[in-house]
């Protein structure tokens, strides 16, 4: 009982790195340095990863840097993916690759395309920004490219969203595939970032964030359940839950039983010759 009470009370903080944490994977078409020493730890800040990526002296050797932005993408959604997959094979086949699943959000991150103008600055670039399926995208011959690449936002739940997310990876690989016709080296970052949902949220401090009221004519929310409808499976939420069930709760059960199973000590019989008439001197 005690062993796995102590078990599971070292599991619990890493619930903790599911808290503003979103998943980073990165590869490239030629062995790359910085990919190479980026930490193996499964969660680090964003401004330290970021830091090793795009402040590399071998960032602007690559034709093209391209820079994926997910809102709503988790790691559970990568582990999700068939190895088999497009997005899959480009990573296991890639010279250099790293994933992180869990990167914390720095105060005051960069978003992708602030990190794309620096990059553009520090490589004299060209910067092209579309999302999967738009056409006309300029691409100018022998020139450097910073390419951001803006996945639709990922809000569907439980089999919606593996089907969703399956069907932007078969996307995003058809993108790259292109790209890489046009740039043979080139560096491709995928990072995921808040919900629009969250972010509209987070903008607006009078917005409550879990209650909403439906106006009339308002059908804005999602058709469904509560669970739909709000996230009220939170990491804290969790944890605690799995606290009460299998630490207090048992160690409640224990004591009860234990108090249940005092009895008293069996009465000791008197001597042969008692008399309880006869009187003490």
């Amino acid at each position: 009982m005690l062993g796995r009470s102590l078990a599971f009370a070292a599991l619990v903080p890493l619930s903790f790195a599911f808290s503003d944490t979103v998943p980073v994977v990165a590869w490239s078409s030629h062995r790359s340095q910085a990919l190479d020493e980026l930490p193996s730890v499964s969660h680090s800040y964003s401004s330290h990863i970021y830091e090793k990526i795009f402040l590399n002296d071998d960032i602007c050797d690559y034709d093209a840097v391209v820079m994926v932005d997910q809102p709503g993408l988790h790691a559970s959604d990568l582990r999700a993916l068939s190895p088999l997959s497009s997005l899959s094979s480009l990573l296991i086949n890639s010279p250099s690759s790293a994933q992180i699943p869990y990167m914390r959000r720095s105060p005051g991150s960069l978003s992708v395309h602030d990190l794309a103008g620096l990059v553009q600055h520090r490589c004299r670039s060209h910067m092209l920004i579309f999302a999967p399926g738009d056409k006309g995208a300029n691409v100018e011959e022998g020139s450097k490219h910073v390419v951001c690449l803006s996945m639709p936002s990922l809000e569907s739940t439980s089999g919606e969203r593996k089907n969703a997310m399956a069907q932007y990876e078969s996307q995003l690989a058809q993108e790259l595939e292109n790209l890489a016709v046009s740039f043979p080296k080139h560096l491709v970052v995928m990072a995921g970032s808040p919900s629009l949902s969250l972010s509209r949220r987070q903008a607006d401090p009078a917005s409550p964030a879990l209650v909403l009221q439906q106006q009339p004519g308002n059908s804005t929310l999602p058709e469904g359940g509560i669970l739909k409808r709000y996230q009220l499976l939170t990491p804290g939420l969790i944890t605690c839950l799995l606290v009460a069930f299998f630490i207090l709760i048992p160690v409640v059960l224990l004591g009860i039983s234990t108090l249940a199973g005092i009895q008293n000590p069996h009465m000791i019989p008197p001597p042969p010759d008692f008399d309880a008439l006869e009187k003490k001197d």
